[in-house]
């Protein structure tokens, strides 16, 4: 990932420069480029999140018209993989804030001491994950892990992209995402179906089944390709 994208949303102006201030001079001292932008409420950082792909936001918790609950309970629905550490004057709110699956909870008056650890903690992820990539859907862009990704399913005009907890839904051609998708080890089973190869539990003579044991169809035609493809990446990627 060549460009770590950023937000940080508090409506105290010292606050966001002090946070800005810290994260250039950790970044900066690893010579790893960064963007940061800065935002004084929760809509203009959810208006903006339409057009940027944030990995990591720090969010201030009591802010006046939307809370920074308010704008995670919104941003949850859609960009699910944007790693979140609240800001906050008050440890009561630590209880309400778990269920977001926050990455820290910064007590403002511990700052100094506890930003550092944080961002320490969210290059972690950064370093150990593999691939992300970023979906234009309906709703807006969503950014999912590759790896979480089973199959991706052309009905009609759209692709239905699965993981197993849920589905997103793009225009677009699923030829275009077997040659993106090809290097990570994605396989195209049938006409309408593309599957991850880490994702699959056994080939049968016409259906795939997933390691959940969902069933996808199997194109006859498509059987000894699959199977060279799905013992190729296995000796190549896992």
């Amino acid at each position: 990932m060549t460009m770590i994208n950023i937000a940080i949303c508090d409506d105290e102006v010292p606050i966001l420069e002090f946070v800005e201030r810290e994260i250039d001079h950790f970044y900066v001292s690893r010579n790893i480029a960064v963007n940061v932008m800065k935002f004084t409420n929760g809509s203009t950082f959810l208006d903006a999140c339409r057009n940027t792909n944030f990995h990591l936001v720090f969010l201030d918790i009591e802010m006046p018209h939307m809370s920074g609950i308010d704008v995670v309970a919104k941003l949850r629905s859609v960009y699910d993989d944007m790693e979140i550490i609240f800001l906050t004057s008050y440890e009561n709110y630590v209880f309400e804030s778990f269920r977001y699956r926050p990455l820290r909870f910064i007590r403002k008056s511990k700052i100094d001491s506890e930003l550092e650890e944080a961002l320490e903690a969210f290059q972690k992820i950064m370093d150990n994950s593999k691939n992300y990539y970023s979906f234009l859907t309906t709703d807006g862009v969503v950014i999912w892990r590759v790896d979480d990704i089973q199959y991706m399913e052309a009905f009609q005009h759209y692709i239905y992209i699965h993981r197993k907890d849920k589905n997103i839904k793009v225009r677009g051609s699923l030829d275009k995402y077997e040659k993106e998708f090809g290097t990570w080890g994605f396989i195209r089973i049938h006409k309408s179906y593309l599957v991850s190869y880490q994702h699959i539990y056994s080939i049968n003579t016409n259906e795939v089944i997933l390691t959940d044991q969902k069933k996808l169809p199997l194109s006859r035609r498509r059987n000894e390709e699959v199977k060279e493809k799905f013992i190729e990446y296995t000796r190549r990627l896992s």
